[in-house]
C-alpha cells in the first residue's frame, strides 16, 4: 500500500515551467479515466492548478475531469488540428497550470491506421510527457514483464517512466508484481490498486453524469479520490511530470504566454457586447470547452439557463443549444411548455440558434423513445425517433453546399471545411422537400447519409458537434452574423 497522508504540499509552479504526465494503458477499460479523475482531485486539493485534457472527440470524460481538476478540460485530437496546433494549444493551458494531465483513449499504441499516427503514443511523443502506464494485473502475476518489455520496445522514443497496477487480488499478488517489475524493468510503479468494483467511476457511474446532482457527483469524486489515494504516489508522480519542461524551449513559452495576454486584453476590449444563452442542464451538456471560449474571447457574454427548469429564456442575443440527453429528460423537457413556446416563438422571430445533436432533437417536434411519446419545441417539423445502434458514430468533414456560390447562407457560406464528431442514436422523420440541407456530408452520416444541417429562418441544427479550433472561423463568422441581426432589429 503507497500511504500518502503524511507527504508534504508541493509548492506551486511559477507558470514558466511545463509539468505533465500522459495517463495511458495497455488497453481500454484499465482503469484510465477513473485514475485520472482521482489524481486530478488529488492534486487540486492539494492547492496545485490542475489542468486536464483529453485526447479524443470525447465529452463525458472531460465533463468529469472538469468537475476533479475544478478547472476547464480541453481536448487532443490529431484530426481536428494539424500537429503544431495540437502542441501550441496544449502549450496555451498548462503554461497557465502548475501540473498537466492528459488522459488517452484506448490503449497506448492503438490506432485506426497500421503506423499508429493516430495513437496515444503519438500524442505522448508530441507533447513530450512521460507516460504512465495503467495496466489491469487481473489476469497477471509475472507476465506483466513481457507485457511491459513489450510496450517499452515496441517505440523507444515513447517515454514510459512508470505504471500503476490496477485490480491487484491480495498483499500476496501485489507482491509478486512488484518483485517481478523490479527485478526485470528500471520502471517505477507509482500505483497499486486493489480489484475494488466501489473504485471504479467508468464502470458504475461514468455515463450516468447527466441523471446526478451536483452533490452527487462532488460526493463520488471525492470519496473515489480518498479511497484511492492511499494506494497512489503522489510524489512520485509529481517528480515524473517535471520530465516534460525539456521538451519546451524558453522561446516557444514566451510565444505562447505573448498569445495568451494579446488574446485576454483583447477579449477584455470586447467582453459583453453580445450574450448567448447556453442550454445547460442534465438534459444539454456536451460543448466542447474551445467552443465556449472562443465565444468567449470573441467579446460573448454566455448565459446559461435551463430547458429543463426555468420558465422563460433570459436576455439574449442570441442561443447556443449544444448535446445531451434529451431523450432521458423528455417527459419533463415536454412539462415546461412555457420554456418551449419562448424558444419557438423567438426562432419565428428571428433569433440566431444553433443547436447540435441533442439540441436539434429538442427543436423538433416530438421525441419517441422507449415506447415513449413527448412533444418538444416544434420549430422543426420532423420526429424523432430513437435507435438501439447508433445511426451516426465518428469523425465528420462537411462542406457548405453554398461555397463558392452566390448569395449568403447564414454565417457559414464562406467557410470550405469543417471538420466535427457524431454520435447519435437517434434520426429525423420529416419530408426531404420540407427543408433544405445546408451541408454535404464529405465523411460521417449527418441527418440522411448525404447531409446535415437544417435551416429555418435564422436557424441552424444539425447531429454535427462543431469543434472550434478546426473551423476557426465558424463562431468568428456567427458572431458578426449575430451583431448584424442584432443591429438590423434594433433600427427596425
Amino acid at each position: 500500500m503507497i500511504n500518502v497522508e503524511n507527504t508534504q504540499k508541493y509548492k506551486k509552479n511559477n507558470r514558466n515551467i511545463i509539468k505533465g504526465i500522459y495517463i495511458s494503458a495497455a488497453k481500454r477499460n484499465s482503469g484510465k479515466t477513473t485514475i485520472s479523475i482521482a489524481l486530478s482531485r488529488l492534486l487540486s486539493n492539494r492547492g496545485l492548478s490542475v489542468q486536464p485534457f483529453k485526447k479524443g472527440p470525447d465529452f463525458i470524460d472531460p465533463m468529469w475531469l472538469n468537475i476533479a481538476s475544478r478547472n476547464r478540460a480541453y481536448n487532443l485530437d490529431f484530426y481536428f488540428m494539424p500537429k503544431d496546433k495540437i502542441r501550441n494549444h496544449f502549450l496555451k493551458y498548462s503554461l497557465n497550470s502548475d501540473i498537466s494531465i492528459v488522459e488517452g483513449n484506448h490503449g497506448l499504441h492503438d490506432s485506426i491506421d497500421i503506423y499508429g499516427k493516430s495513437s496515444n503514443a503519438e500524442m505522448a511523443k508530441l507533447l513530450g510527457l512521460p507516460v504512465i502506464l495503467i495496466i489491469d494485473v487481473g489476469e497477471l502475476n509475472r507476465g506483466v514483464v513481457p507485457l511491459i518489455l513489450g510496450y517499452k520496445e515496441f517505440d523507444k522514443n515513447v517515454d514510459i517512466k512508470g505504471v500503476i497496477l490496477n485490480k491487484v487480488h491480495s498483499k500476496r499478488h501485489e507482491k509478486n508484481l512488484l518483485r517481478a517489475i523490479k527485478y526485470y524493468t528500471d520502471l517505477k510503479v507509482v500505483g497499486n490498486i486493489p480489484n475494488n468494483p466501489e473504485f471504479s467511476i467508468k464502470q458504475r457511474h461514468l455515463g450516468l453524469l447527466s441523471t446526478m446532482s451536483g452533490s452527487e457527483i462532488e460526493a463520488l469524486v471525492d470519496k473515489t479520490s480518498t479511497e484511492i489515494a492511499d494506494y497512489i504516489d503522489l510524489e512520485g508522480i509529481i517528480k515524473m511530470s517535471k520530465f516534460a519542461d525539456k521538451h519546451y524551449t524558453d522561446a516557444q513559452k514566451k510565444h505562447i504566454l505573448k498569445l495568451n495576454a494579446d488574446n485576454a486584453k483583447q477579449k477584455n476590449k470586447r467582453s459583453g457586447s453580445i450574450k448567448i444563452g447556453v442550454a445547460f442542464d442534465n438534459a444539454f451538456n456536451f460543448y466542447y470547452n474551445e467552443n465556449l471560449e472562443a465565444l468567449e474571447n470573441l467579446g460573448c457574454e454566455l448565459i446559461k439557463f435551463s430547458p429543463l427548469s426555468d420558465k422563460h429564456l433570459p436576455d439574449i442575443d442570441a442561443l447556443y443549444i449544444g448535446g445531451g440527453f434529451p431523450e432521458i429528460f423528455a417527459q419533463d423537457l415536454q412539462d415546461n411548455n412555457s420554456m418551449r413556446k419562448e424558444i419557438r416563438r423567438k426562432i419565428e422571430e428571428g433569433l440566431p440558434v444553433y443547436a447540435e445533436c441533442g439540441g436539434l432533437m429538442y427543436l423538433c417536434q416530438s421525441i419517441s423513445y422507449e415506447n415513449g411519446f413527448n412533444e418538444m419545441v416544434g420549430a422543426i417539423d420532423a420526429d424523432v425517433k430513437l435507435t438501439k445502434k447508433p445511426k451516426g458514430h465518428g469523425y465528420t468533414k462537411l462542406t457548405p453546399y453554398s461555397y463558392g456560390k452566390a448569395g449568403v447562407s447564414l454565417w457559414f457560406d464562406k467557410i470550405k471545411l469543417i471538420k466535427g464528431h457524431e454520435f447519435h442514436h437517434s434520426y429525423l422523420e420529416m419530408s426531404p422537400e420540407r427543408y433544405k440541407f445546408v451541408f454535404k456530408m464529405k465523411k460521417g452520416y449527418g441527418v440522411d447519409g448525404f447531409s446535415d444541417g437544417i435551416t429555418y429562418k435564422n436557424l441552424l441544427a444539425g447531429y454535427t458537434h462543431m469543434y472550434s479550433p478546426s473551423s476557426p472561423g465558424w463562431f468568428k463568422n456567427w458572431v458578426a452574423f449575430i451583431k448584424r441581426t442584432k443591429n438590423k432589429q434594433e433600427n427596425m
